[in-house]
């Protein structure tokens, strides 16, 4: 499973990139993932190089504003790679928005709405399975100051189909 990760790491941190510098030059931002092991009823980060599936693996976006001057309206993006699923509760700060596309962001839990089989329809919440970037709203970084966002996600057991939502043309 170790190309998995890798190429989630890979897709990640291009992604989480991306965000960083279309907010600012300034801001630097960093991935990293590590997987979370339970030890003695406590959770424990690990290395990452390696996943199976229903290991969790904990995603942290640093950024970093190397600026002399406040940076205003900086969002923090954080992906959740496909062939993962978000682990609710996980986002910290819990302000996060979600979204299916990593384009369209809605506060959480996402909702959609569904035709039923006699023509009326029903709202629902959308799968944590479908959701595929995480992001806050930090505000004003200070010159020189930091914040740190994080999330974790399982990852699918082999086979498992990816929702059509998450996959781009």
């Amino acid at each position: 499973m170790k190309p998995l990760l890798n190429l989630c790491l890979a897709l990640a941190s291009l992604a989480l990139g991306q965000a960083a510098l279309a907010q600012a030059t300034a801001v630097t931002s960093t991935l990293t993932a590590q997987r979370v092991e339970m030890v003695d009823g406590k959770a424990v980060l690990k290395p990452a190089g390696q996943g199976k599936p229903g290991e969790v693996i904990e995603y942290r976006g640093s950024y970093r504003n190397a600026s002399t001057a406040a940076v205003d309206k900086l969002q923090a993006v954080v992906p959740v790679p496909v062939g993962t699923t978000l682990v609710a509760g996980s986002a910290q700060p819990a302000a996060a928005q979600a979204s299916t596309d990593g384009v369209r962001f809605a506060p959480m839990p996402l909702m959609r709405t569904v035709r039923q089989a006699d023509g009326t329809e029903r709202t629902e919440p959308v799968p944590l399975a479908e959701y595929r970037a995480l992001r806050w709203d930090v505000g004003t970084l200070a010159a020189g100051a930091s914040t740190l966002v994080r999330l974790r996600a399982r990852i699918d057991p082999a086979g498992t189909p990816v929702a059509a939502s998450s996959v781009k043309p």
